[in-house]
């Protein structure tokens, strides 16, 4: 585990808001940890939203931190465009800020920001890191936004070749996607030089966790009527690539395993569509609940579940996931469902009995899972334990921010024997 350099100082650039639950799990714990560190941390977002009391609460929280935060507004449409104008002043404000800030380091949260990094790095003569969250080109490609024969996505995937050959530091989230860069011929061979690190998407082991409040007291204060029976849950969006009619067509077919089951969907933005799709599969509110939660109270809302479950379209792009619901259900000591092709997770569920993959999408897969949920359930306390173990080992806080450091002192050859 490395200490990193005294004094050494990073400007981290995501084009996500710093208020958003994406960076707020995922961008500024691994800030305050590399800042007790020691790392002199800088973080430039880009708002999709005004000023308000939230990013008034946050910008105290990472004052205390020693953490400068440099907010930009983000544009939307039109979409090309208003991205290539935000790029340019992303370029321009991050360089001042990484002249004032004394940067050594430029840490892009993926491809847009990459560019910005780039670019900034290259002015001021500082390290270039690449947090590659996922291959851009390919995940609009498989999303059905770009073609594959098209302009766009070829001047796409172009660029991000060409940003992970020059970084001095290449982070992704799972040996799958790093296989496929440095052993596949994407790279045209040049994968076999990257400086390529695997950090998955890790979660505070100190806020998901099982509360002291019993299970069926949190399910009768979030669910009422719903104590005593199983209940399987979802958190967060659903957005293009996790499959909600899928999972509904998972619990229709559970429930023939395990009497009672039933399900619920914690999300903010895609309740009405959950909702529309579980009325015309025939469940009900009493099948399917359909809800909402803070971030902040999330693991009360898992604590209150038996198991997780995520489905997620298997398309190339995929190999590049780690979802941090998935570590936020283990850490939990959720068992999980999942279906394959996702990242490294199939890996994670087998090697730790911590769920059931879902192989391919059909009634008797769906019900072979249930039954092997079920099972594990039946194991109690020490299935728990196996999960929150499997979180632990993989998957904690901690480990991710030494894994940050090393990318660190890696780029600066620190490391005896280097």
């Amino acid at each position: 585990m490395g200490d990193g350099q005294t004094g050494m100082k990073v400007l981290f650039i995501t084009y996500n808001g710093a208020t958003e639950p994406l960076i707020r799990s995922q961008g500024i714990p691994y800030l305050k940890g590399l800042s007790k560190k020691g790392v002199g941390c800088a973080i430039m977002s880009f708002e999709k939203s005004r000023p308000d009391a939230a990013s008034g609460l946050l910008e105290d929280e990472l004052r205390e931190s020693g953490i400068t935060w440099k907010k930009l507004r983000y544009h939307k449409s039109p979409s090309l465009p208003a991205t290539v104008f935000d790029i340019l002043t992303g370029i321009a404000a991050g360089v001042k800020l990484a002249i004032s800030h004394k940067a050594d380091i430029i840490h892009a949260r993926a491809t847009v920001p990459a560019v910005m990094a780039y670019a900034i790095a290259s002015i001021t003569r500082k390290k270039f890191v690449y947090d590659e969250r996922g291959l851009m080109a390919e995940e609009y490609a498989d999303g059905g936004i770009w073609k594959r024969d098209g302009f766009i996505y070829r001047a796409v995937r172009r660029i991000e070749k060409y940003l992970l050959l020059k970084a001095e530091a290449v982070v992704v989230l799972t040996e799958n996607i790093r296989k496929f860069l440095v052993d596949g011929d994407y790279l045209g061979g040049g994968g076999k030089g990257l400086n390529i690190h695997v950090i998955p998407c890790c979660v505070d082991l100190e806020k998901f966790k099982s509360p002291d409040t019993e299970r069926q007291a949190l399910r009768e204060r979030i669910a009422p009527g719903f104590g005593g029976r199983f209940m399987f849950i979802y958190t967060g969006s659903i957005g293009t690539w996790y499959m909600p009619s899928e999972m509904l067509d998972f619990i229709a077919a559970a429930k023939e395993e395990i009497p009672g089951a039933c399900m619920m969907f914690v999300t903010h933005i895609d309740k009405e569509a959950v909702i529309r799709e579980r009325d015309k599969k025939g469940l009900t509110s009493g099948d399917v609940i359909v809800t909402g939660a803070e971030y902040d109270r999330m693991p009360e809302y898992l604590c209150a579940a038996d198991a997780g479950i995520f489905f997620i379209r298997p398309v190339l792009s995929k190999r590049s996931s780690c979802p941090i619901k998935f570590a936020e259900y283990l850490s939990c000591g959720l068992p999980v469902v999942i279906n394959s092709g996702i990242g490294d997770t199939v890996q994670t569920v087998e090697e730790n009995s911590a769920g059931a993959v879902v192989k391919g999408f059909s009634r008797m897969e769906y019900k072979e899972a249930a039954r092997r949920i079920a099972s594990i359930a039946a194991e109690g306390p020490e299935a728990s334990k196996r999960c929150r173990k499997a979180a632990e080992s993989g998957f904690s806080l901690g480990s991710g921010v030494e894994k940050y450091m090393d990318v660190y002192d890696s780029v600066f050859k620190t490391r005896k024997g280097n």
